[in-house]
């Protein structure tokens, strides 16, 4: 199975912010599987020692803001809202300690809300993504879930296999 450690977000007005973006020719992620993924794990035969060594991970269950978008790449390929909080590294990190991974690359929180396929206004792009700058977009709910990733020609389906 393939799986990934991921938690789930909630915007307010998702269908707001798709609306602003209208220029964008992209995919946009569904509103059920927004998320910030911790690690992506891969396939997985059997999840038993995963889930054990995850067991073992204490963190503060709360909410955490979602404000702002950004994107990533040059063109901009990843359009994403962002969630920091320090709870939030501190679990990425004790994930990698428990499972013994290392950090391959550097861990920026964020929520993926479109993959871009073609940008042709970049500055209107960036004007929008400034008018969302300081705004409350909604929660990231600090739970930390294993999912598993089935893809279909009409996008992923996630499902949450276990909580810790």
């Amino acid at each position: 199975m393939r799986l990934f450690l991921a938690s789930f977000a909630k915007l307010h007005d998702y269908v707001g912010i798709k609306n602003s973006f209208s220029f964008l020719k992209g995919k946009w992620v569904e509103k059920r599987n927004l998320h910030l993924t911790y690690l992506f794990l891969g396939e997985v035969a059997t999840p038993v020692l995963l889930k054990k060594q995850l067991q073992q991970i204490t963190y503060e269950h709360k909410r955490v803001p979602i404000q702002g978008i950004g994107f990533f790449g040059t063109p901009a390929k990843v359009l994403y809202a962002k969630a920091y909080d320090e709870e939030i590294i501190k679990l990425h990190h004790k994930i990698l300690d428990a499972l013994q991974k290392e950090d391959d690359k550097p861990f920026l929180p964020h929520i993926t809300l479109c993959r871009i396929k073609e940008l042709k206004n970049f500055e209107k792009f960036l004007q929008t993504i400034r008018k969302y700058e300081h705004k409350n977009l909604g929660f990231l709910e600090l739970e930390l879930h294993l999912i598993e990733s089935h893809l279909t020609p009409k996008g992923p389906i996630y499902k949450s296999i276990h909580t810790f």
